[in-house]
């Protein structure tokens, strides 16, 4: 929006650098957006970004896959960021591109609009003043401020972990690999290398059931998370392993994550949108939400100019945002919710893609990783050429599973030493 001659005013509480809760892979289409601001290069000179060269997933039953999608890709799936870092780049770049950041401003409850002027006033709780003629919520999932102006009306309902690993005291080998232990689905833990050889370890709980909306998890809650990420720390079979036996791991911290637009009434009103993790851009079936928000950012950004351009900041003309953000991922979130529910009651499709992945390699985790990134809807599943191979591998479990009895490899020792 500078860049394009509009005057722009960014408010935060904090003082960058600052720390954000998050699991720090950056997904493909965010890094195409960061590497147009410039920021990319930066993180990658000061050696504060990990590109994930290989990865894969550990599925219900315990199959794995751990392969290099990159060379099928043409380009890395996701990058490995601290957030202190990445977000102190992207508010200097847009200050670099004329707009002015503010920071320690804590916006306060005296946020109002004039009708009459068409302009917001927003006033911060030491008593600074700004006016503007759009308004964009952009406050995190929480979101004070589009719950204090009546567009979000419940708190968010996901939660996520977060724990760094010094480097040098881990096994682990690979850039990134995804475990979905069976009693946390549809919520995953997730271990990403960083520059380095710093880990980045997370589990998501992500809301499912018929109950998401009142605190349900799957078969958990978000009081079971600091349970299960210390868990799977110690007896988890395959991140223990990876983790090895004496990890320097800082304690816990956690963050919530509003998904699918969950609690929210609209993104758009007259002179004003909502955005990022405060309008629920995050995805039900991966709790990623960093190229998301980019994606809406940029898509707000487009909107924006356009309307400053026609001189009409109505409800009716800032549609145009949220039309924009459901064209390019919105529509998913849908197929995504039922991607989730299927897998919280049938484990076994994870496993099937799995198998699929050990019998043909890259191929297949390169279609994986463009779904769950984003770069292909989740509807490329049901492409003939995709959904056959993964049917045949479908049947190929349930003759394993369920004729075959073959044990679980995902069995976890309670504090008795007994497997659960």
């Amino acid at each position: 929006m500078a860049k394009a001659g509009a005057k722009v005013a960014l408010l935060d509480k904090e003082t960058f650098p600052r720390d954000k809760i998050c699991g720090d892979a950056v997904c493909t289409p965010a890094i195409t957006i960061l590497e147009d601001m410039g920021v990319i290069k930066e993180l990658v000179d000061a050696d504060q970004a990990k590109f994930a060269d290989n990865g894969g997933f550990v599925s219900p039953s315990g199959l794995s896959y751990i392969g290099n999608s990159q060379h099928k890709l043409g380009t890395a799936a996701a990058v490995a960021v601290k957030r202190i870092h990445l977000d102190d780049k992207v508010a200097k770049a847009a200050t670099c591109a004329g707009a002015k950041l503010m920071e320690g401003f804590e916006v306060g409850k005296d946020v109002t609009f004039d009708k009459a002027t068409g302009l917001w006033t927003v006033k911060s709780t030491d008593g600074k003043t700004v006016k503007g003629r759009m308004l964009v919520c952009a406050d995190g999932s929480t979101s004070r401020l589009a719950t204090q102006l009546g567009y979000c009306t419940a708190p968010p309902q996901g939660v996520s972990s977060r724990a760094y690993i010094e480097g040098g005291t881990h096994n682990t080998d690979f850039d990134g690999v995804c475990f979905y232990p069976k009693w946390s689905l549809p919520g995953y833990a997730a271990i990403f290398k960083h520059a380095k050889d710093e880990l980045g370890f997370c589990y998501y709980l992500i809301p499912c059931g018929p109950n998401k909306n009142n605190g349900q998890l799957g078969s958990v809650s978000e009081k079971d998370l600091k349970r299960l990420h210390e868990e799977a720390i110690k007896n988890d079979p395959f991140i223990s392993r990876a983790l090895g036996p004496n990890p320097k791991c800082e304690r816990m911290r956690a963050g919530s994550l509003r998904i699918a637009g969950q609690g929210l009434t609209t993104t758009h009103a007259d002179h004003l949108i909502i955005v990022g993790d405060a309008a629920g851009h995050i995805n039900p079936l991966t709790g990623e939400g960093i190229h998301t928000a980019m994606m809406g950012g940029k898509c707000a950004a487009e909107a924006l100019l356009e309307l400053r351009e026609n001189g009409d900041f109505s409800a009716a003309s800032t549609k145009i945002f949220e039309a924009k953000w459901m064209a390019l991922f919105g529509h998913d979130f849908k197929l995504s919710e039922k991607g989730a529910e299927l897998i919280w009651k049938y484990p076994i499709l994870l496993d099937a893609c799995a198998n699929e992945m050990e019998r043909v390699g890259d191929s297949m985790m390169s279609k994986w990783a463009e779904v769950m990134t984003n770069m292909r809807p989740k509807t490329y599943f049901l492409r003939p050429d995709v959904a056959i191979p993964l049917g045949f591998a479908l049947m190929r479990e349930i003759w394993a599973q369920k004729v075959m009895k073959r044990p679980s490899k995902y069995e976890m020792p309670t504090s008795n030493g007994k497997a659960k």
